[in-house]
């Protein structure tokens, strides 16, 4: 079987990740694919960089202006061309043989909607304050627990999508999952653009799963997201909200939509993105099913942001809980006396006390899935590294320990 495959690499001023990206591709054992490379108004010669490479597969395209995050991604996919896409961001890699698997899967299951596979997870050294080394670990939830491919039923493919519009999260939501039909691009675009919301995969993940008919698993890892001291990661697990909401250009997304200025509440820029991409997800597919967002528990995530900054981890001033008490429903003044006193007393357990019940609370609050298991056999000094690692190296091979990285 023969077929093109489009990988968007979506960048801005990170070209020392962006070759790495791109090394990953060109590694592969498989040669029918194009890289479009969408630079959103670098100040870093990326078009240089394109030119030296002297790959005829790799086009490079440029934004007049710096635009928000979901805008790039469209400008890179409204330039492919190739039977099946997949999204990379600049800090990402294939793994090794990623092309070569997918064409056996596409000729065992043929013409998917989507193949949604696993993922490793490499954090750069620095990036995460409680491991500064950095890790590479598998991504697992509790929704597939196959090891083998298989065609996902239609309901649980929409359990899915139920979980994303509660709130929570069932299965990664990153774009570099799946690889994606251009038939189903071209069905979504008749509804406009093919990526929404200040958050385009929290949007496109679930409506994928919400609107697929042939959705193929494939558990094994062919992904590498990358975690670097430039992504959006890196300011979600440094606290860095607002740095985060400029380094993707939302803040103006953020303001917009009458009908969520109603609901939406003070707190996290991270629930406030996620409620407008269920506010998209709505529009465009879920209300027509049945589905709608639960504003209720995007409330209380919020809430439960805001009082466990004020009480527990003590960084936000007294006053700083006025604007979010004005705005609060009559049942959520009542709850939230019950989260200020039970943060303040987690504030003063001894560690070892709070270590032992904090996660059955974050299980009970149920955002994110827990990883259970990582891998980890770096320290790895970039991409490449790890791609060279993963080449001819069986994921059984490598060690594994015992540490977690758990949702905020």
């Amino acid at each position: 079987m023969t077929m093109k495959f489009s990988v968007l690499l979506p960048t801005r001023n990170r070209s020392e990740y962006l070759r790495h990206a791109v090394e990953t591709v060109q590694r592969q054992d498989y040669a029918d694919w194009e890289i479009v490379i969408s630079d959103n108004c670098s100040e870093d010669d990326i078009a240089g960089i394109v030119r030296a490479l002297g790959d005829p597969r790799i086009r490079y395209v440029r934004t007049e202006s710096f635009v928000p995050v979901t805008d790039n991604w469209n400008n890179a996919l409204d330039h492919s061309s190739g039977e099946y896409v997949v999204m990379l961001g600049d800090d990402d890699g294939l793994m090794p043989g990623y092309f070569s698997a997918m064409v056996g899967a596409l000729e065992q299951f043929p013409d998917p909607d989507f193949i949604y596979t696993s993922a490793l997870f490499y954090a750069y050294p620095g990036v995460l304050p409680d491991q500064p080394q950095g890790f590479l670990r598998q991504d697992r939830n509790a929704v597939f627990t196959e090891t083998e491919p298989f065609w996902l039923e239609r309901e649980r493919a929409c359990q899915i999508a139920r979980g994303y519009l509660d709130f929570r999260m069932p299965v990664a939501s990153n774009m570099q999952f799946s690889l994606i039909s251009r038939r189903k691009i071209d069905e979504f675009r008749r509804k406009g653009p093919f990526f929404r919301s200040p958050y385009p995969d929290f949007y496109a993940t679930p409506a994928l799963f919400l609107t697929s008919d042939r959705i193929l698993i494939y558990p094994e890892p062919l992904v590498v997201i990358g975690i670097t001291p430039k992504s959006y990661g890196y300011f979600h697990f440094n606290a860095s909200g607002s740095e985060g909401v400029q380094f993707l250009n939302n803040t103006a997304a953020l303001s917009e939509g009458a009908r969520t200025s109603q609901v939406m509440l003070p707190g996290t820029s991270y629930n406030d993105s996620w409620l407008l991409a269920m506010e998209a997800l709505r529009a465009n597919f879920a209300e027509e099913r049945g589905m709608v967002p639960n504003y209720r528990r995007y409330r209380l995530l919020q809430i439960l942001h805001s009082y466990k900054k004020r009480f527990f981890e003590r960084q936000l001033p007294a006053d700083a809980l006025k604007p979010l008490v004005e705005r609060m429903h009559p049942i959520e003044r009542v709850y939230s006396i019950l989260l200020r006193i039970g943060f303040t007393v987690l504030a003063a357990l001894p560690d070892k006390v709070f270590s032992a019940i904090e996660r059955p609370l974050r299980q009970l609050i149920g955002q994110h899935p827990f990883q259970q298991e990582e891998y980890d056999p770096g320290p790895f000094r970039n991409l490449v590294e790890v791609y060279k690692k993963l080449d001819g190296t069986p994921r059984a091979d490598f060690p594994q320990t015992s540490a977690t990285l758990v949702g905020a």
